[in-house]
């Protein structure tokens, strides 16, 4: 980690694995089969790749649906098709890891991760509303985050991140942000 607030090479390589047992931990909670991810690719981006555009303020990551192209590296196979990526904000995880006593980017890279996982299953599989009102969005987060702590019970040195996470989903819901795709109440 450096001070620029964009991950390393060796944060992405945390990161990286972090991917994997997040994969194999969601596998395994919904009973995907084994090559769910090869059928259904999503793709990583980090801020660098996607700039101000994507960066979201107060948020560790989040899942953007797309179109794929011919061309597109190998995260979609089918031309035209609807895929997901999660666009980590690399700048904010690395400011909450510098507040942390601890820096664990691989627990938080695990969390965050499992987290969004779980919501592209539930857009995929389960018919969960990628574009629902804000009240609705609030409540599948919710659920989501209920989710990840089933699936990463368990799992060495989540129980902290979990506990920070829940602090701070309750703190948003009561404090709701102006922002377009927001209801204000």
């Amino acid at each position: 980690m450096v001070s620029t607030g964009l991950f390393t090479t060796s944060d992405l390589t945390t990161i990286s694995r972090a991917a994997v047992l997040a994969e194999r931990l969601t596998e395994q909670y919904f009973h995907l089969a084994p090559d769910e991810w090869k059928r259904n690719r999503y793709s990583i981006f980090t801020h660098k790749q996607v700039g101000r555009a994507l960066h979201e303020q107060d948020v560790f990551a989040h899942v953007i649906r797309y179109k794929t192209r011919a061309g597109q590296p190998k995260a979609a196979q089918t031309v035209g098709r609807e895929a997901y990526g999660v666009v980590l904000q690399d700048p904010n995880i690395l400011a909450a890891l510098l507040r942390s006593a601890v820096y664990d980017l691989w627990t938080l890279g695990l969390f965050v991760l499992t987290h969004e996982l779980t919501h592209i299953v539930r857009f995929r599989k389960y018919g969960v509303d990628f574009f629902a009102p804000a009240g609705d969005r609030d409540k599948e987060e919710k659920v989501v985050h209920g989710i990840t702590q089933e699936i990463l019970a368990g799992v060495t040195n989540t129980d902290h991140i979990l506990g920070l996470y829940e602090r701070q989903l309750d703190r948003a819901l009561k404090i709701q942000p102006e922002h377009p795709m927001t209801e204000v109440k």
